[in-house]
């Protein structure tokens, strides 16, 4: 069953604009009877000072409602109870006749529009009851009894305050549907995950339901794995979290058709008491359709669950059936038929938003992922790269020096190397802290790493650049980083004096190429440079050498 609203944020009815209307009434009432002498029963002081209570009463609620007093709420729970009160009183005092009868309509709306069909429909027999009840009374003292009359009024309460109440009732029910989907909207937020948003809406659609508990079974058969997400009344939230389910009692709940949807209803508890469902009621989502389901099979599901009553969808994943939801109660009939509709199309409002949330979370593990390959090249390029460089260095002036060579010129090549590298390494974290840089960044950065890597090695590098070598910063980094790790290979692989380097945008390609000087030796063994083609492969393309 729907569960009422209980804070200002779901109170469908403006409080002012019912206690303005009971103010109005009273109001008004009281003019008829002034105005109307005919109106004014049989004891006209009693009927003012009635009138005149209930006038002060309606502007006491009036003043509180505009105080938002907190005995407000308390108050809202019985007021049309109070009111159908007030008219019976008003009849009691000779207005059995009168206009006063049809005011009985106001409780009736306030209950329906405010709490529901139920209690609108319970103030209309009340008050077709007490109203009948007023009239017998004072039908024993009347000369003039009139039996239409007596026959019309009752019935007229009856039957136009069940269409009030079931039109508060629908009301009330699509404003409080409307606001269950737009909380689980709200919910469905990716920086909370998956677990944590299924878990949220679990608990919203067991509190809007009023049900005992609410199951998602989800599960891989091909691979005989199970899962179970449960929330009860006493942790609500517990459904974000999945435990493993044995699988036998796993395809015990997963046994009806993925596009059956189905509400059990529940036995009777006595054999005079009707069944509340002849048969229950089920949906097939391929065609649209209502049809009936053996009641076996929805026992078995019952029994497997402990419950007396309960209702279930399929829930689905990229168009596939992975699970059910299952919403259950201890009591027969806690579920009806047209519950079962919105709850598919709480299902399939909600399960778009999951997926969304499931998609952001992996593209933001991946990009996570990314961006520590990324880190972990730039640190093997820029950092250990250089200083394996270095660390060449110094062994050869340490062999120079060790035959009783003069080293002054090599260190001070290796002191402008550590310079220019400590210079890079700076320029790396700030790129680290802001990733904006330009468009056309790339070939100035690569003519100025040529010319201090020619500075520092003594090994000649030519820049050929065609076409607009204008591209984001992400690829203008990767590429920068390839043409540095390109001719650390060089340098450390081959007895080339001279290196090419030539930079090509061609049919929405970026072309890097890196050629250097035969040296005369040997030819070096074939060599595939890993973090070279792991940037090109990242990025799209592919490494030759």
């Amino acid at each position: 069953m729907f569960s009422p609203p209980k804070t200002s944020t779901t109170r469908f009815i403006d409080d002012r604009i019912v206690a303005a209307m009971r103010l109005m009434l009273a109001t008004s009432a009281l003019l008829i009877i002034y105005l109307d002498p005919l109106e004014r029963g049989r004891s006209v002081a009693s009927t003012y000072t009635l009138l005149g209570l209930y006038i002060l009463y309606g502007t006491v609620l009036y003043i509180l409602t505009l105080r938002h007093s907190p005995f407000l709420a308390r108050i809202n729970t019985l007021a049309h109870w109070v009111d159908v009160g007030w008219y019976a009183a008003l009849l009691a005092l000779g207005h059995s006749t009168s206009s006063i009868f049809f005011f009985f309509f106001f409780p009736i709306l306030v209950a329906a529009f405010r709490w529901g069909f139920f209690s609108g429909l319970w103030v209309a027999v009340a008050s077709a009851v007490l109203a009948t009840s007023v009239i017998l009374v004072s039908a024993a003292s009347a000369t003039d009894f009139q039996l239409n009359r007596f026959l019309l009024y009752p019935i007229y309460l009856l039957v136009l305050g069940y269409m009030l109440a079931y039109r508060g009732g629908f009301e009330l029910t699509l404003k409080q549907r409307l606001a269950l989907l737009k909380e689980v909207t709200r919910l469905s937020n990716p920086r909370f995950g998956v677990d944590q948003t299924i878990g949220s809406i679990m608990a919203r659609l067991h509190a809007f339901y009023k049900a005992d508990g609410c199951l998602l079974v989800t599960g891989d058969p091909s691979l005989d794995q199970y899962r179970l997400r449960r929330a009860d009344s006493r942790q609500p939230e517990a459904g974000a979290h999945a435990e493993p389910l044995p699988a036998a009692v796993a395809k015990r709940l997963l046994a009806l058709p993925d596009n059956l949807a189905v509400v059990y209803h529940g036995k009777p508890r006595a054999w005079w008491r009707p069944p509340l469902g002849v048969s229950d009621d089920a949906c097939d989502l391929t065609s649209g359709t209502h049809r009936t389901v053996g009641r076996e099979v929805s026992e078995a599901l019952a029994a497997t669950l402990g419950v007396e009553a309960f209702v279930t969808v399929p829930f689905p994943y990229a168009g596939e059936a992975i699970g059910r939801l299952y919403l259950t109660a201890q009591r027969p009939g806690g579920f009806r038929d047209v519950e079962l509709d919105f709850l598919l199309q709480v299902v399939e409002h909600v399960t778009p938003m999951i997926d969304n949330v499931r998609l952001v979370d992996r593209l933001a593990s991946s990009a996570a992922e990314e961006e520590r390959q990324r880190i972990a090249r730039d640190l093997h390029d820029s950092v250990i790269q250089p200083y394996i460089g270095l660390q060449m260095g110094l062994v050869a002036t340490h062999q120079k020096l060790a035959s009783g060579g003069e080293v002054s010129g090599e260190l001070a090549q290796l002191i402008e190397m550590t310079n220019v590298e400590i210079a890079d390494l700076r320029g790396y974290v700030r790129g680290l802290k802001a990733r904006d840089g330009g468009e056309d960044s790339l070939l100035p950065a690569v003519r100025r790493f040529a010319r201090k890597f020619a500075e520092a090695t003594r090994i000649d590098v030519d820049v050929e650049a065609k076409g607009d070598l204008r591209v984001n910063d992400r690829l203008a980094a990767e590429a920068f980083q390839i043409v540095a790790e390109g001719l650390s290979n060089v340098r450390r692989h081959t007895g080339a004096s001279r290196v090419t380097v030539g930079l090509l945008r061609q049919n929405g390609h970026l072309i890097l190429r890196i050629e250097n000087e035969g040296s005369g030796e040997s030819v070096p063994a074939p060599f595939t440079p890993r973090s070279i083609t792991e940037r090109a492969a990242a990025l799209g393309g592919r490494a030759h050498v």
